[in-house]
């Protein structure tokens, strides 16, 4: 069955970016530490990021998060050379120069998650991001799982991911597992 897992770092006091984004640093002033451990976490971390990526069939993120990433990825997308469809959440049309694999979702997160689950093929989706776009997929019920990297530093500022709820959310842990530069945290939403 395919399941909704929103997957995103976040510092140890809950900000998503660090403060003081700009153009140039979209993630915040030294924010791109959040996404260290997908690169350069050691054997213990490669096989974690494999085993992450390994049943994911597409890919929903917000406009927010698709214009701040797209000067870091190629072509293919956030997913690279596996070249997964990727849904943006957005009402504005894309970059033409990032077409290939990209796939506008106009409307709701929830026609987003409808058109990704068709796509993923019986695989899981995967949530990127941002916090907007979280918020209302877990407040329309759309999310399964939540997986958290939580990365050693403290940001004081930046874009928390837990700042309004829709409600209170009951989780069940699934799997942690600490790596040099992240503590990864699973956890099913018990519905």
């Amino acid at each position: 069955m395919t399941k909704v897992a929103f997957n995103i770092s976040m510092s140890l006091d809950g900000f998503i970016t660090a403060g003081n984004q700009t153009r140039e640093e979209p993630l915040g002033k030294n924010g791109e530490f959040l996404h260290e451990w997908f690169f350069n976490s050691g054997a213990e971390g490669d096989a974690y990021v494999q085993r992450l990526i390994g049943n994911i069939g597409s890919v929903i993120c917000g406009r927010k998060c698709y214009d701040d990433s797209i000067p870091y990825w190629d072509e293919n997308g956030p997913t690279g050379s596996l070249k997964l469809p990727l849904f943006v959440v957005t009402h504005r049309p894309l970059l033409a120069s990032h077409s290939t694999g990209i796939y506008h979702a106009a409307g709701t997160i929830a026609d987003a998650v409808k058109q990704a689950k068709s796509a993923a093929r019986g695989k899981d989706v995967s949530l990127m991001g941002g916090a907007d776009v979280f918020r209302q997929a877990l407040a329309g019920g759309l999310v399964d799982e939540i997986e958290l990297h939580i990365v050693p530093v403290l940001f004081g500022a930046g874009t928390r991911l837990f700042d309004t709820l829709p409600n209170q959310i009951k989780l069940e842990p699934t799997s942690m597992l600490d790596t040099p530069l992240a503590r990864h945290i699973a956890y099913r939403i018990v519905k």
